[in-house]
């Protein structure tokens, strides 16, 4: 029976030890759990309500769960202070040995960092961006704080098998990272909803070309078109990038040459403009050109989809002798210290400050109203997650998604235009 790579993942992760194929409804082995900021809530909360006195009595596998205090390191509050104390306390008695406490980043953006999911396994978080997973062909599936209680009890959950959607991507990578513009040209032309509950598989001759970073950015955008998975295919790039962060064996994903999908989705590329999601809503795009001459107050690269070497390394190469414009702020955001570390050690972080950027904690601060907040009728480019009323902050503030060079341009001509138009050396 020739199988999706959803398929697979499942049929392999089924309890029951039988094949599953789309709609079928399991009970699956989980191989890794991500618990962020939220992980006291599962693990008190919801155990308290559950009749536990005392929190969780004990976790399925102590090396199997995965806790990283995101999004508020260093806290930002004394009531996030309090909650992470919370979370170190309940990590100690329950013995969980991977815990990254004091070192501010992005869960997912760590996880990968350490090798913490691996290809073929089924990973599950309790943050929607854990699909960014799919981009080292492992599952990795965002799930409910309640849901993550009963899998850290039990080590497994149900699951429908998702029918699977394939994108054909083909065409050339340019010199520049082009993922964002990607995801946003799907969204504009089918709706932010076109892979609904499915999962995407990606294919065609631009994927080998694409780097891990870029990979990340359409696996974690996932989510924002309504995918339950991303996958992108095991390949040479996937196996150097896991050779460095773990020894531990693993079983790719591969589908099968005749596998069935609900529906496909083919692009060239090299016919793609550069694109911008305006505002409210991630299905909001048009070509840049439809938003050129917008002024900006604010220009942002970081955040789960964004906040990669690749991304910084392309704002810090063109502001290289160019200054931020007059009345702008451009913040930038590693998404891990590992991250930061490798821009630090390329010099990117000196070219950004000299031509006048903010090199900001890691994190996810930068994609929600947590620093950088923007004011009534400010307006705002960004290459983050998202740009719904409010996420930074006025609900009366605009905000647009683009990628990281269409954000820089912005920034360098204090509003929106053609990349092209800004930096004649591309």
């Amino acid at each position: 029976m020739a199988m999706t790579m959803a398929e697979k993942l499942f049929s392999r992760h089924n309890l029951d030890g039988t094949p599953v194929v789309a709609g079928d409804i399991l009970t699956a082995r989980i191989d890794g759990a991500m618990c962020h900021y939220h992980a006291a809530e599962p693990m008190m909360e919801a155990a308290e309500q559950a009749g536990f006195k005392g929190g969780l009595p004990r976790v399925w596998d102590p090396d199997r769960v995965f806790v990283l205090l995101d999004h508020h390191q260093p806290a930002l509050s004394q009531s996030l202070a309090d909650s992470n104390a919370a979370v170190r306390r309940e990590v100690e008695r329950l013995g969980i040995t991977c815990f990254h406490d004091a070192e501010p980043g992005i869960s997912h953006q760590m996880m990968a960092d350490y090798g913490l999911m691996r290809p073929g396994e089924l990973v599950v978080g309790n943050d929607s961006h854990t699909i960014s997973y799919g981009a080292i062909n492992s599952g990795g599936i965002g799930i409910t704080r309640a849901d993550m209680f009963y899998v850290l009890l039990f080590g497994e959950l149900w699951f429908q098998v998702p029918t699977s959607l394939k994108v054909v991507l083909n065409g050339r990578q340019p010199n520049y990272p082009i993922a964002k513009d990607i995801i946003l040209y799907l969204a504009g032309l089918y709706g932010d909803d076109f892979a609904g509950s499915m999962s995407i598989e990606y294919s065609g001759t631009l994927v080998p070309q694409l780097s891990i970073d870029s990979r990340m950015c359409l696996s974690a955008h996932g989510v924002e078109v309504g995918a339950k998975l991303a996958l992108f295919p095991y390949d040479d790039k996937t196996r150097e990038f896991m050779k460095s962060r773990t020894d531990k064996p693993y079983e790719p994903l591969v589908a099968d040459a005749d596998a069935k999908y609900e529906k496909e989705i083919v692009l060239n590329v090299d016919d793609m403009p550069f694109m911008v999601a305006k505002p409210h809503q991630f299905g909001n795009v048009g070509p840049v050109s439809e938003s050129a001459g917008v002024k900006i107050n604010q220009a942002q690269i970081g955040s789960c989809a964004n906040g990669r070497f690749e991304d910084i390394e392309i704002a810090a190469r063109l502001l290289d002798g160019r200054r931020v414009a007059k009345g702008v702020r451009l913040l930038i955001s590693p998404a891990s210290q590992q991250v930061y570390l490798q821009c630090l050690k390329a010099g990117l972080i000196e070219k950004l400050v000299a031509a006048g950027a903010h090199v900001i904690t890691p994190g996810c601060g930068i994609c929600q109203p947590k620093v950088g907040f923007i004011s009534d009728k400010e307006v705002c480019i960004t290459a983050t997650t998202r740009n719904f009323k409010g996420r930074k902050g006025s609900i009366h503030a605009d905000i647009y998604l683009g990628g990281p060079l269409t954000v820089v341009a912005a920034a360098v001509a204090g509003k929106i235009m053609d990349p092209r138009e800004v930096f004649s050396e591309l």
